[in-house]
This record gives structure tokens, sequence and C-alpha cells, in this order.
């Protein structure tokens, strides 16, 4: 049973809406299969938000200062460890079959509501494209081209905010990849009080299918 506030956490559908479709058989999907609250992959090991209960392993004190956590430390930490390492073999994987031409599209969403990630989600965000200042930063033509491509279809975009930066992997020397982090606003795709999917989902959906096409045709 989740309560109001780990609702708001939680990237519903996400694994559908940022789908590929069967056209894009040059996409690897990666799927973490557990629930953020269960065990966070995008976090750092000894990341800061450990103190806030919202580390890899999310536990927080309730109303009634009862501690409330999804399963146990110790298992949260070997699936992230576990998932990291197959992402890394995955990614070396790659990097045989297309060289250095590898973008990793980091996949999310985030509450409209105020949370305990975002106490003041902003109201007029309704795509967020994020990267880090790093080898892993796309080029400026890719940057310019996602954003745009957004804006054309009328959703409102920020860079880096609210959130920033985007997931990296401690791959070995050699294996060379971008990373661009796309988050979107459930407010587009679901109702978050019934936490059901409304029309955008499928709009949204649609449009990202034909981002993986015009992201194909570029040298990354």
């Amino acid at each position: 049973m989740l309560d109001e506030e780990e609702k708001k956490l939680i990237d519903f559908y996400t694994d559908e809406l940022f789908a590929a479709d069967e056209e894009h058989k040059h996409i690897e999907t990666i799927i973490f299969p557990f629930c953020r609250l269960y065990c966070d992959v995008e976090r750092l090991s000894n990341d800061p938000l450990e103190s806030k209960g919202l580390g890899i392993w999310y536990h927080r004190s309730t109303a009634d200062c009862s501690l409330r956590a999804w399963g146990r430390r110790q298992e949260s930490h070997q699936l992230y460890n576990q998932f990291h390492y197959e992402v890394i073999t995955k990614f070396i994987n790659l990097d045989s079959h297309i060289g250095n031409q590898c973008l990793l599209i980091d996949c999310h969403s985030f509450s409209a509501l105020p949370n305990l990630l975002n106490l003041n989600p902003p109201q007029d965000i309704d795509i967020c494209i994020g990267f880090n200042e790093d080898e892993t930063r796309p080029s400026n033509r890719v940057i310019g081209l996602v954003k745009s491509y957004f804006a054309q279809k009328d959703y409102r975009v920020g860079i880096n905010t609210p959130f920033s930066n985007s997931k990296t992997f401690d791959v070995p020397g050699g294996n060379k990849y971008h990373s661009m982090m796309i988050e979107v606003n459930k407010s587009l795709y679901m109702n978050e009080g019934t936490l059901e999917k409304t029309q955008g989902f499928y709009r949204l959906h649609h449009h990202l299918q034909e981002l993986y096409l015009m992201l194909s045709a570029e040298k990354l």
C-alpha cells in the first residue's frame, strides 16, 4: 500500500512510455525490474540523499515517527551492484559494434506536485533535459536538436532543471558514450490522483518514437 508521498516518487509507466517500438531495432532497452523505493539505481554509493532516507535504499519516518522502508539495505545494495555490472557489460558489447556512437538516454518522470525530492516543482516545465559537463556530454547539436524537437511539439523545456545531470556508468577505458537525461512531467501522461494513464500518454509515446528516429540519423 503506497502512501501519498511514495506515489509521487515512483516513475509510473516510464518503462512503457519510453519503450522503443519494434521498428527501432538498433535501440537496446535496459529496464530495472524493481521500483525505485526498493532500490534506486540512480543514486551514488554514499549518496548525500542517504541522510534523508532517499539513497539507494529508501526509508523514512512517517507522521507517527515509525520507520517505513521497502526491502532491506543489504538486498538493495546487492541489486544495485548487479544492475551496474550488467549495464557495463552491455556497454562493452555495444562498443565492439558501434564504437563511440552510443547515446544513453536516462528516462524518468517528475511529479507536478510538491514531494520529498522537489518541494517546489516548476509549473512551467513539461520536459527536463539533463546532461553532465564531462566527456559524457552530448554535442551542442544533439542537445539543441532534442530541445528544438520538444519545443516544436509545444512542450515547455527545461535544461538541467528541475533536475540536472544524467546517469553514467564506470565503463573501462576506451569505451566511450554520451548520456542524456529526459524527464517528463507526469501531468503530461497520467492522472496523479487516480494513477491512471491519460490520452497524453499515447501522444507523448508517439513523439518519443519520432525523436528516436531523428537521433538515429545523427552523428552522436
